[in-house]
């Protein structure tokens, strides 16, 4: 298999095919007679002679013979794909474009060399290659490289105030995962080096909307426009841990960088700004931090834990329109501590700690060379404290009943969180309280049921979106039956409540600000049903039924410029998922497959006719929010196997996404693969 796009792809296949020989070299070497290895250290040398166990003790010189085993398997063929109309919202994460495709999986188990390499693509991509070498226990090496595409919408407007500058164009964002770890045993020492690299890569192009409007300007515009995306993020660590009798030391050093290779956007000329300006900047920035951790080994029920961390954020902006904002620093501190106590086999209990403290050093001025006034002050940044506190407790009788209960309380603290004068105001203080019953029964065999009740308590809601009051139940059974059908069904309702949301109003003078309260309450029903039968011997069949609504009541301030703007609103969001599959081995050779899935979707944001004037209408939102949509799945195959080694596979694949609203998106994807197959 080749990879065409990151040196991890290209780094996992070389060190595969360096590590195979080694594999073969060593293999050779694991099936030398034992007579012609007497220059190896016997492994009974360090046994005392007085052991007194049943098996008898390995002469000198001995050595135990390991039978070493080798698999390899491989398929290669091509990927047909077929679009009708856009096929981005049918098929949201499949490059749409015919490909050569196949996998490849080679595993070596030896005495001391471990080796296992598995790979599959798809396209270019779309694929995933992993890597694992280990010899002894001495040296492991693990890598892994990755890549999804995913198809992005392109939002359009007959609005005469819009302006697309590439109407026909197509969005999509390619994004790569690579890893490496690498650990390191001393030969005669409890100890392991570790380091690691993470990368995280997202190239291509998605569409960015933006708007110059000024008051009392007859040139307002609102601006779609392509946006180019090449943003990388670079991850490396390096630490040790150590076993050092009772207790055990890990260190590690972390060093994270963003970076934006394409830029910041520009626009030529914002009206509001008086000449152009860069907007829409993703800062670059860097992070490091050193964490140490102290555990002890499990011993007489009792076992440990303590943790500290140190790290510093720095903000690397690079604007040039507002400069200043790259002098930004966050110093972050993390505190942890565990205790879990199981005197016995039924029951144990677990106590944790989490302390968390962000400081936040802001610049003190920005600099902005458009404004009369070029220096603009900064107010002071929101530090932060969060402490967690939870105990939990799990108690299993007998085989039949196990009950775990556990609570947690979060505290938070923030300073500088501003005044009514500064026309902002957040609370300083947050203390949520939350408990959890969960009951697990199985009466007989076969049949297994969990019930959980949540409760959450919040004083203060840091923010808008976080409830006041919530409880949660859920319901879980299922049941299979020797091996024959088997059925499951789960049941999930919460419901929560917030009513201190507020906004304050700013009219321009001399109309005063007013204060308005607007309550949420959110309900969430999530509700499942499956089962599988097996008729005959070769022949399984399995469906699924899903459920899923979210409805929110919640008073909405339409502008924040005039009084009495505020209406009474009503979200809902729904889905109906349905499934079916079913599993046929034709024969010792063939195997096929059917499956078919429909998703039905809606949403709607329904606010009152008016809002509080009684003159200013709603009329047109509810139509602009209103959702509707039904997509389709279906997918066959077919696996034969033609000899011992040899086989081939053909699958289709039909998705299409149909709006009931409007023809946005809308489109069809068909998918047909040749695969040929061997195994040795």
């Amino acid at each position: 298999m080749v990879i065409r796009r990151g040196y991890m792809g290209r780094l996992v296949v070389t060190v595969a095919c360096i590590m195979a020989a080694a594999s073969v070299a060593s293999g050779a070497e694991e099936g030398v007679p034992v007579a012609e290895k007497s220059a190896q250290a016997p492994l009974a040398a360090a046994q005392e002679d007085d052991m007194s166990f049943a098996v008898p003790l390995e002469e000198p010189g001995e050595e135990v013979e390991v039978e070493t085993h080798r698999h390899l398997e491989a398929s290669a063929g091509y990927r047909f794909l077929g679009v009708r109309d856009t096929g981005g919202r049918a098929a949201e994460y499949d490059y749409l474009h015919s490909s050569f495709a196949g996998d490849v999986r080679f595993v070596h188990l030896g005495k001391n060399l471990k080796l296992d390499v598995d790979g599959a693509f798809l396209n270019r991509k779309d694929y995933v290659a992993k890597f694992m070498f280990d010899y002894a226990g001495y040296y492991r090496l693990t890598a892994r490289t990755e890549s999804l595409f995913h198809n992005l919408d392109h939002e359009r407007s007959n609005l005469a105030i819009v302006g697309d500058a590439a109407p026909s164009a197509r969005y999509g964002i390619t994004t790569r995962q690579d890893s490496v770890q690498f650990r390191y045993k001393l030969r005669d020492y409890p100890i392991h080096l570790n380091l690691g690299h993470w990368l995280i890569d997202r190239d291509g192009t998605r569409e960015l909307r933006f708007s110059d409007y000024k008051f009392g300007s007859a040139s307002n515009n609102l601006v779609f426009e392509p946006r180019r995306i090449r943003r990388l993020t670079n991850e490396g660590t390096a630490g040790f841990d150590a076993h050092l009798g009772a207790v055990n030391v890990v260190y590690s050093f972390l060093f994270r960088e963003f970076n934006d290779r394409n830029g910041t956007p520009s626009y030529p000329h914002f009206d509001a700004m008086d000449g152009p300006s860069e907007h829409n900047e993703d800062p670059e920035s860097r992070y490091y931090s050193h964490t140490v951790k102290l555990y002890s080994s499990p011993a007489g029920g009792i076992t440990g834990a303590a943790s500290y961390s140190y790290g510093r954020r720095e903000n690397r902006s690079s604007l040039v329109t507002v400069s200043g904002a790259d002098k930004a620093r966050d110093t972050i501190q993390n505190a942890a501590g565990d205790f879990t106590y199981s005197p016995c086999a039924w029951f144990t209990t677990v106590l944790k700690y989490r302390h968390q403290e962000i400081d936040r050093n802001p610049p003190s001025m920005l600099f902005v060379p458009s404004l009369p006034s070029s220096q603009v002050a900064v107010r002071p940044g929101i530090d932060t404290r969060r402490d967690i506190v939870s105990a939990n407790i799990t108690m299993r009788p007998n085989t039949i009943l196990s009950v775990n209960g556990e609570y947690q309380g979060i505290f938070q603290h923030r300073d500088n969180t501003g005044s009514t004068a500064d026309k902002w105001d957040l609370p300083e203080n947050s203390d949520t309280h939350k408990g959890n019953l969960t009951v697990l029964l199985r009466p007989f065999k076969g049949l297994r049921l969990r019930g959980l009740y949540e409760y959450t308590s919040t004083s203060n809601p840091l923010y808008d979106s976080d409830p006041e009051l919530k409880h949660e139940g859920r319901l879980l059974a299922a049941y299979t039956s020797s091996g024959r059908w088997g059925v499951s069904a789960s049941y999930r309702v919460a419901r929560e409540w917030n009513d201190h949301i507020s906004q304050t109003t700013h009219p321009a003078p001399p109309t005063g600000s007013e204060t308005y309260v607007l309550p949420r309450d959110r309900h969430f029903v999530h509700g499942a049903l499956g089962f599988w039968v097996s008729p005959m011997e070769r022949l399984t069949v399995s469906g699924n039924l899903g459920f899923l609504r979210t409805r929110a009541d919640q008073a909405v301030l339409f502008a924040s410029r005039f009084n009495d703007q505020d209406a009474a609103s009503e979200y809902v969001s729904q889905a109906e998922i349905y499934a079916i599959n079913a599993l046929y081995a034709a024969s010792r050779d063939l195997d096929l497959s059917l499956a078919y899935q429909q998703v039905r979707s809606r949403s709607e944001f329904r606010p009152e006719g008016t809002t509080g004037d009684g003159i200013t209408t709603t009329e047109g939102v509810r139509e602009l929010s209103r959702l509707r949509s039904l997509e389709h799945f279906l997918s066959a195959r077919a696996d034969y196997r033609v000899t011992k080694h040899f086989g081939c596979s053909l699958d289709y694949s039909y998705r299409v996404y149909d709006s009931r609203v409007s023809s946005d998106g809308e489109g069809a994807v068909h998918a047909v693969t040749a695969l040929l197959k061997a195994t040795w």
